[in-house]
This record gives C-alpha cells, structure tokens and sequence, in this order.
C-alpha cells in the first residue's frame, strides 16, 4: 500500500484497553488500521450470553458488524482448569460477578485451585476470533495455549496472565515480552488461523 494511502479500518468489537493493544500489535503490519468500539462512539450491545467462546464471539462480530456496517474482528477467550472440569471457561471474565477485578478473579481461581486441585494446576488458555464482512458469512479460527496456574509474577499483561505459566515459554504471560506472549498465545495462534483463511486479505476501504 502507498504511504499516502488510507488504510481501511477493521473495528475490533471489544471494549477491554489490552485486547485492543494486542490486536494493534500483532495487526501492526498489516494494512488495516484497528479501531476500537469506544474509537467509533459505539455504544450498542456487546454482551456475551453463551457457553461456547465461538457462539459469543460469532454473535459480538455479527451484531457489531450488522449495526456499522464495518469489516469487524470480535474474539471470546478463557482460562480453563482441566483439575475444576474446565472452570471458568467462557465465564472468566464474569464469573465473580461486574465489580470484581483482574486481581480478584486470580485470587479466587488460586485459591480454588489450592482447595479442589492442588496437584492438578494445570491451565490452558483458549481464544475464538471471527471476521464478520457485509454481506458475507463469517471466517472463524480457535487457538489454544498450555501452562500452569501459578502465584502471580510479573507487570504485564491483563486478566490471569500474570498467573499463567506458559509452557512454551517457561515464564508467566505477564513476565513475557510482548512479542514472545503474542507469537504463543491462544489470541496470536487464532488470529493467525484467520490469516491463513484469508479472512483479512484485500481488505475494502470502510467508511
């Protein structure tokens, strides 16, 4: 693309400050120019009723994208605790309830995890993403990632990333440099599922 050119922009239907960073990041060379729903003043329905990352994510991408008219990106992503039958699941982000913190949901699956499966702290993260285009069916992609549930280390990052211990990178996510975190992580291996489909390919100016 021509350094003069305008880059089409592909709205990233979320609201979460670091999946906005993230997607910035590992679409930095791409030639999309990544908005955010608050970006674009969108202030319609974002919720995710599922139970099934794919469902919410599909609904957030197609909803979005059906009220803008955007090329939209939405992913749904969790931490899931093979030891608590894969709890939290869907409902990472949700299951201490609307006031609770990153912090707080840590200290709760930690101490769950003490209580019902202290010899079993075994984690993996898992991410859907999904491209939703006018008038076209959306492109879906799934990635996974392995670890452990661990007391918190590290300044970077979000959710329990400071709590997971990657098993490809022998570190917390939150210790991770950004781009090691990324060329690893269930958001970064979904993504790239998705490019590999083509789902961000010729990209059509967006208004």
């Amino acid at each position: 693309m021509p350094a003069n050119a305008v880059h089409p922009r592909l709205l990233v239907a979320t609201r979460s400050a670091g999946k906005i960073a993230e997607f910035r990041r590992m679409l930095a060379a791409s030639p999309w120019q990544v908005c955010s729903l608050d970006d674009i003043g969108f202030d319609g329905d974002v919720d995710e009723p599922h139970d099934t990352y794919l469902d919410n994510a599909t609904r957030k991408a197609t909803v979005v994208c059906a009220a803008t008219a955007m090329v939209t990106l939405a992913d749904d992503s969790g931490i899931e605790i093979p030891g608590l039958d894969g709890f939290p699941g869907p409902k990472s982000a949700r299951w201490m309830g609307p006031d609770a913190s990153d912090a707080d949901r840590r200290a709760g699956l930690l101490a769950m995890v003490r209580e019902r499966c202290p010899d079993a702290p075994q984690a993996r993260y898992v991410a859907a993403v999904v491209v939703a285009r006018p008038g076209a069916d959306p492109v879906v992609a799934e990635g996974v990632t392995t670890g452990r549930l661990i007391e918190p280390r590290g300044g970077g990052g979000f959710g329990y990333d400071p709590s997971f211990l990657s098993d490809d990178l022998g570190i917390t996510f939150a210790e991770a440099d950004q781009d090691d975190k990324d060329r690893v992580s269930h958001r970064g291996r979904a993504l790239r599922r998705l490019m590999v489909l083509g789902a961000l390919d010729s990209p059509a100016a967006q208004p």
